[in-house]
This record gives structure tokens, sequence and C-alpha cells, in this order.
């Protein structure tokens, strides 16, 4: 599967693809991890992204700032990676200081 996915990546990318380093985002949950998989990554020479576990307390969506960017972008389709990068920058350079200062004050406390 690995490999369908690295053909994948070579056939949409064709241009960024020189830089020939994959990042490959995986559940941290090491039952899920199959020893194939990790020889497989390994083969393919990519890095494995390590990332904590998720926290039901708080998803990337229950914060207001993130909200607000998925309205700004939606509907918007980008061929470069650099377009979207710099659409968001767009976006968080239009918002005003207030912006982020509700943003802050709207966090659940714990």
């Amino acid at each position: 599967m690995l490999i369908k996915v690295l053909d994948a990546i070579r056939g949409k990318r064709k241009n960024e693809f020189r830089r020939k380093v994959v990042l490959f985002h995986q559940d941290n949950v090491r039952p899920h991890v199959s020893a194939m998989t990790g020889w497989t990554v390994y083969k393919l020479e990519w890095h494995l992204m390590q990332h904590p576990p998720y926290s039901p307390d708080m998803g990337l969506s229950d914060f207001y700032q993130v909200s607000h960017m998925q309205l700004h972008l939606d509907g918007a389709f980008f061929n470069l990676n650099e377009e979207a990068i710099n659409e968001v920058h767009l976006f968080l350079h239009s918002c005003t200081p207030q912006f982020f200062v509700e943003g802050i004050e709207k966090l659940p406390t714990h």
C-alpha cells in the first residue's frame, strides 16, 4: 500500500518530488503499526512524524481562529503548497490584534 502511495505522490507532485523527502504522519498507537509498515517506511527513506495522541479536550477545530480561516478558505483550490501557505499568510495578516485577543479569551479554562 505504501508503494502505491509513493507512486501517487510522484505522479501528483512531479516538480516538488525533487527534494526526495516524504514526511509520513501516522497514529502513534504502537499496536496499530505493523513491522512490515515500519520496514517499508525505513526502506523508502521516509521520515516518520511523531505526534502526541489526540486530546479530547481540544481539537484544532475548537480554536476560534481556525473556524474563521476555514470560512476564508472555503472553496479555494491550490495547485501548489506555496499557494495555500500564501493564502493562510494573507488571512493571518488581515486579522486585527483584537481578533486574536477574542480567540484567546474564548479558550476553555481548565
